[in-house]
């Protein structure tokens, strides 16, 4: 048991001398000046079944001038249906 906690007294030691002997150049952070990631797509809300998906795969409409997003044609096409629903019963 002794033997293991001098090893690793040891091991200690030695990175401790090594971080100062050479700093920064065996770092294991990589200081790189990088400009942030840009945003690849928007997530947006289905109007009808509320899931939220990348707006570049969703199946766009525009209803009353207002442009929607739906995750598949079964959610547009349902959505249609509502409306025209609630259109004709009111």
């Amino acid at each position: 048991m002794r033997f293991l906690i001098l090893c690793f007294l040891i091991y200690i030691g030695y990175r401790a001398l090594k971080a100062l002997m050479l700093p920064g150049r065996f770092s294991s952070r990589h200081e790189t000046r990088q400009e942030p990631a840009m945003i690849d797509d928007i997530m947006v809300k289905d109007p009808f079944c509320e899931t939220y998906f990348p707006r570049r795969s969703g199946v766009k409409e525009v209803i009353d001038g207002e442009t929607l997003y739906f995750c598949s044609t079964m959610c547009r096409d349902k959505y249609l249906e509502q409306i025209k629903k609630a259109r004709s019963s009111g």
